[in-house]
């Protein structure tokens, strides 16, 4: 096994489900198609990594049971609480996941252009985090689709930014995807009894991360339409709307945020001035 597919199972076991391309764009994008997809078939020969084929869909890449035992017995990234399930499984989760690759992809992608740090690792599928409203009766759990970090460098200055990613493939009702705003609200509002009002999110993070939310699975002209929709939503609703100057909450769509990088002005506030700011907001 060489360097390339040791790094490209690491990546298969942590993000789950990736197309072939982009094995190649995030491990090596040096690396011509040809020679990623022979790499590939022989990750799958030695029975590490195995496909997921559909008809008029790219190909997909997961490692298999042995794959993510040799990739565990590495120590390179914290064991994964699940694995990929059957097949059946794996094809309704395909086309979200993917998403959610393309948008990390879009941050590594400007991390490589502007000298900034962002790699294949940098985000985390699927992280819970649990909270109990006002009262405290009341249990909850809001699930980050990715919890994204970036290292900017401004005038000289290292920034760590990060971002909860939220991607939504156009599948529920906008009045549903504004309500799921509401567990990020009552998990940045959580403090734990006898903790001194302390945020339970500040064990995790030193400030709370920027919500992003990136719609995608319609065309651009739709998901531009779903976004203002969102807006409205979101300013419609009173937990929400209160939450300005708390929860920094904005929302892109995955083609915008392709084709411009998340450094450019793709990203729109749901409370506040209707501006378009970076996915980090405004940079100095």
């Amino acid at each position: 096994m060489d360097v390339f597919q040791r790094e490209a199972l690491t990546v298969l076991y942590w993000h789950r489900l990736m197309s072939t391309d982009q094995v190649r764009r995030l491990v090596a994008p040096e690396l011509s198609p040809v020679s990623v997809r022979a790499k590939l078939a022989a990750l799958r020969r030695d029975g590490l990594a195995d496909r997921i084929t559909r008809e008029h869909r790219p190909r997909t890449w997961h490692v298999t049971a042995d794959g993510a035992e040799a990739v565990e017995a590495t120590r390179a990234v914290d064991a994964r609480a699940y694995r990929l399930p059957g097949t059946a499984v794996a094809h309704l989760l395909q086309e979200h996941t993917l998403d959610v690759v393309e948008t990390g992809l879009a941050f590594v992608d400007a991390a490589r252009s502007h000298g900034h740090e962002c790699g294949p690792l940098s985000w985390t599928p699927e992280v819970a985090h649990q909270f109990r409203d006002r009262a405290g009766d009341r249990r909850g759990v809001v699930i980050a689709d990715a919890v994204l970090h970036y290292v900017l460098e401004e005038a000289g200055h290292r920034t760590q930014r990060t971002l909860f990613i939220e991607l939504d493939r156009a599948t529920m009702p906008v009045a549903r995807l504004a309500r799921k705003l509401v567990g990020y609200i009552r998990y940045h509002d959580h403090a734990p009894a006898g903790s001194g009002k302390r945020p339970l999110w500040r064990d995790r993070y030193p400030r709370f991360p920027r919500v992003l939310i990136v719609l995608s699975g319609a065309a651009q002209p739709a998901l531009e339409r779903r976004l203002a929709d969102l807006r409205a939503h979101a300013q419609a609703m009173p937990l929400v709307s209160t939450a300005a100057g708390r929860v920094d909450m904005v929302a892109t769509t995955l083609p915008r945020l392709q084709a411009d990088g998340p450094l450019a002005p793709v990203a729109m506030p749901l409370l506040g001035d209707p501006r378009w700011v970076t996915a980090f907001g405004k940079l100095s």
